[in-house]
């Protein structure tokens, strides 16, 4: 039978990973609304270029691959 002390240990280890990867997601949601304007602005109003492209396949790339690790 496993030893409980290393049952413990490794469930302390993965809930702060998961804590760690909540907290990961909320600074990324949080970046996300504070250019929300200035991205509205530069990006969706202007007209779809190779850049425009990059950039929203990165952008939405990342944000999806975060809040599936946290979910």
């Amino acid at each position: 039978m496993s030893d409980p002390n290393a049952v413990i240990k490794q469930l302390l280890y993965q809930q702060s990973g998961y804590w760690l990867a909540a907290g990961g997601a909320t600074l990324l949601i949080y970046d996300w609304l504070l250019c929300l304007d200035r991205e509205v602005q530069y990006i969706w109003k202007a007209r779809w270029s190779f850049g425009k492209v990059w950039f929203v396949i990165h952008r939405y790339a990342m944000m999806a691959s975060v809040i599936g690790v946290v979910y």
